[in-house]
Formats: structure tokens, sequence, C-alpha cells
């Protein structure tokens, strides 16, 4: 018991650590763009007494004839309703299913985190479905807290399954088993200072590393003092992305054995290379060593997503984010009280590594069930509701009519053609509008066309997760070469792969 105590503890904690480095959270919780950016509610402490998790789940309990079911459901944003917030959505969508079955009552609680949920699990209680991030299920599912769905998908309509963006039900399943079911679909995208671009040479956006190695170059600029005026890039602001790095490097993180890792080594010690190369270009070109730029970062992070944001301000000529970020730049470089109406910004992938494939980086938030819900059947009638395509349409209006991007072709479709129209429409500045038009048929381009990579999911993700963005760290500060990084990733990495074995995802449709 003590031994389980312990773990749930670190798991809660990786629960925090992990869910922007994992996902690419949001610069701006207080507007949430895109539904992967959640509020995050005080963390309560660990339960005295979890439940063992080798206690099987609660078998099937039938409802008696006349029996109303409740079911709840918790979702991880605040319960403001105002401005199309998602706990409207989820409020509306109850309503219409309460109202069109009598055996089920829904109940949407919101403001409930991931700590929440697995607290509640692990007391034995409610919520009967819950949002989690994608890369807890392997944790969750080994210690008995998921219900495995793997039947009901099975059993799914053909048009509910294969409405789903194939990349994402990737994120679902874990060693051949479906524990989740998508709900949002996120990925990290470059935010491009176009007019500092073209005053310096630059009249398209870097096509590969290589390229983008020297436009970085090229956009940096000293004061008269010798001084920090604008960087190209930081390579770790907001964050090292360990989700999105390892995609445009076309890094394979588990060999095809299901065991090694990673599959290349040099591919992976590549990576950090070229980002050690970035720091070493401004110190070798401007004098500015490591700590200089890590100064430089101190200053301009706390500016993100507002009106001194450091790509609006030109103190950066580029930077990766969420695409949550889209709507805010949207908004701020149209409105008059900003004095940023000669700003030109757009966004684009990430450039790939030079001579590999193009790849964009995969996250998003899901839904679970707890193992230990009363009523599974009703329950999963219940997410399947909450899941379908049509659901998604409603939903993806999203807040202050900015769009939100959920993991269904259809939605996707929708944001790109009519609905984004809408939307579009529906700002009071023109301006504004074609901007967020814009922004809604490129990310949808991206999410429907490119091929999006996410971490493995392995029973040992968070570890593996943990490790790189520890070792990374070490590598930026000079403190172990690339390859030390690597072999420290290894060795810490290796024994849980060889205790665990990893069974890829397949996709097919229905």
């Amino acid at each position: 018991m003590k031994k389980m105590k312990k773990l749930f503890a670190v798991v809660l904690a990786l629960c925090m650590v992990l869910a922007l480095a994992a996902c690419g959270g949001s610069d701006n919780p207080d507007t949430p763009d895109t539904p992967n950016t959640p509020s995050t509610p005080n963390t309560p402490s660990t339960p005295e007494t979890p439940n063992n998790p080798e206690t099987p789940s609660t078998p099937e309990t039938p409802a008696d004839p006349g029996e109303v079911v409740e079911v709840t459901v918790w979702h991880q944003f605040g319960e403001t309703t105002e401005n199309g917030a998602p706990h409207y959505y989820y409020t509306k969508w109850a309503e219409e299913f309460n109202a069109t079955h009598s055996n089920i009552h829904v109940t949407v609680t919101g403001a409930k985190s991931a700590t929440d949920a697995q607290t509640a699990i692990a007391g034995g209680s409610t919520p009967d479905i819950f949002m989690n991030q994608w890369n807890n299920a392997p944790t969750w599912a080994n210690e008995g807290g998921l219900l495995d769905l793997t039947p009901y998908y099975d059993a799914a309509p053909a048009e509910w399954f294969n409405d789903f963006v194939p990349s994402v039900l990737a994120l679902c399943n874990f060693n051949g088993k479906y524990y989740s079911v998508p709900n949002s679909i996120t990925t990290t995208v470059m935010f491009y200072r176009d007019d500092i671009l073209a005053e310096c040479g630059w009249d398209h956006h870097p096509a590969n590393t290589d390229e983008l190695l020297q436009c970085i170059k090229d956009c940096t600029k000293a004061d008269e003092n010798g001084d920090i005026a604008r960087l190209g890039l930081l390579p770790n602001m907001p964050w090292f992305d360990t989700v999105m790095m390892p995609a445009v490097f076309n890094t394979q993180w588990i060999a095809d054995d299901g065991v090694t890792v990673p599959a290349d080594k040099e591919a992976v010690a590549y990576m950090f290379e070229w980002i050690q190369s970035v720091y070493k270009l401004y110190e070798d070109e401007f004098g500015w060593d490591y700590l200089t730029v890590q100064d430089f970062a101190s200053t301009v992070s706390g500016n993100r997503a507002s009106a001194s944001d450091p790509v609006l301000t030109g103190e950066l000529a580029m930077r990766w984010n969420s695409e949550g970020l889209a709507g805010t730049f949207a908004k701020l470089v149209n409105d008059p009280a900003n004095n940023l109406s000669n700003v030109q910004w757009s966004m684009g992938l990430f450039p790939n590594v030079t001579g590999g494939t193009e790849m964009a980086m995969l996250g998003g938030n899901v839904w679970e069930v707890n193992a230990r819900t009363e009523h599974p059947d009703e329950t999963w009638e219940v997410l399947q509701s909450l899941t379908s395509p049509e659901t998604a349409v409603e939903f993806a209006l999203g807040e202050n009519n900015n769009g939100s991007f959920y993991a269904h072709k259809q939605a996707l479709a929708a944001l790109a053609g009519d609905l984004g129209d809408q939307i579009a429409a529906a700002k009071e500045n023109p301006d504004e509008g074609a901007q967020v038009k814009k922004n809604l048929e490129f990310l949808c381009d991206v999410f429907a066309n490119v091929p999006l990579q996410s971490f493995p999911t392995c029973a040992y993700v968070n570890e593996y997760i943990n490790a790189l963005g520890t070792y990374s760290g070490e590598v930026f500060a000079g403190n172990m070469t690339p390859m030390e990084a690597v072999e420290a990733i290894v060795a810490d990495i290796q024994p849980l792969a060889n205790e665990n074995p990893y069974i890829p995802f397949s996709y097919q449709a229905k």
C-alpha cells in the first residue's frame, strides 16, 4: 500500500509537470482557443488509502426497469458559460442528451483536473467519464484505473470510428487496447514575423533545418552596445518541445522490435546538436554565450501572448507555440489600441530536418472511463454521444468564436469551410476576421493532410519524456555532449523498455 501511495504521488507530479511539455500548452489560458488549454485547479493531496490496482473493475450492474442511470462527466475547464466557453458547450450537449434519453441522466462538472480525477478514482469514487492528457493513459491503465474500451470500439458504428483523424487514435491505444476516446487535436507551429524576414532578405519561410539556421543568423541583430536587440529564435522558449522536436527531426523513439530505445542514437544526437548549434551561432557570431541568451529569454518570456509578445515587438523573428496562440495574435494585431497595425506575421510548420520527411507534432486531450463505473454500457452510450462527429461540429465554433480543433474530420472540414466563414464574419474588425479565417484554413490543412507524429503511448512514456527534458537541458547548458545525453537517456529508459515491450498502433478503418 505504501508503494502504491508513493507511485500515485509520483504520477500526480508528472501529470502537472508534463502536461505542457507533452501536449503543447497554451500561452493564454484565459482564452483557450483550442480545447486542450484547460484551467488548472489546485492539486489535492494524495488519498490516504488508494484502492489496490489489482482489484478487478466492478462488473456491470444491470439497471432496474424504469431506473434512471446517473452518469457523471468531468472536464478540465472552468465552469463559466460566457462567450462560448467550453463549459457552455458541454452543458448544452448534456441538456440535449438528457431530453432525449429517459433512462440516463448526465451531470457535467468543470474545473476538474487530471489530478482530481486520479484522486477520485484512487478512492473508488466518481466520475464515470473524465478528461485527461493522452500521455497519462498507460500508467493509469496499468494501475487499474481505466476501463478497457476495446469491446465498445469494436462494436461502434463505422461512421463514428472512421470520422476520427487516424493518427489521434494512436494516442488512445495502449498495447493493442483502447483506453481513451479522442477529444481535441493540437500541434506546435512556428509564428513568423514575415516583415522581419523580408527585411533580412527572406521571401519565404525556411524549408528545412539548414535554411532555418541561416535565417536565424540573418534575422539576429545587436544594438549599438553589442547587446541583444533581436534573436532569430530562442530554442527553448516557451519550452523545449519534447514531442515536436522528435517529429520534425524524424526520430523514432522505440525501434521496430518494440524494445530498443531509441531506434537510432545518431538521429537523436543530431537533434540535440542542431539546437546546440543555434546557441553556438549566437556565441561565435555575436559573442553572446548561453547564459547571456538565457538572461534575454527571462526578460521577454513573461510577455508571451500579450501585446508585448517578443514576436510582436520584434525582439524575436520567430518562435514556436501551440496553435492556440493564433487567435490571440489575430486579435492583438488588429486592436488599434496596441499600435501593431504594421506587424506582418503568419504561421508555418517547423522546418523538417534537411533531407527528412515533412512531419508535424501531434497532441491532444482525451476522454476516459473510470474502471469502477457501475454502468459501463450506459456510460459508453454517453461517451459515444459526447464524441460523435455531430457533437464535434457543434463544439468547433469555440470560445469567442475563434474556432476549436476537435479530432474529427467533419469538424475540421466545417472549420475550413462554412463554419470558418461564420467565425470570420462575426469579427467586428474585418482584418481580424480575414486573419482568423486564414489561420483556420492553414491549421485544418495541417491536421487533415500532414503526417502527424506523437510520442509512443508506451508504459514508460512519462519517464521517457522526463528524461529527454532533463538531459536536453544539460546539453544546451554545455554540461554534456549530445551523445552523452543520449546514452544517459538510454541508461534510464532501456530497463523500463525491457520490462514493458511496446506494441505499436496500426490503424484500420471499418
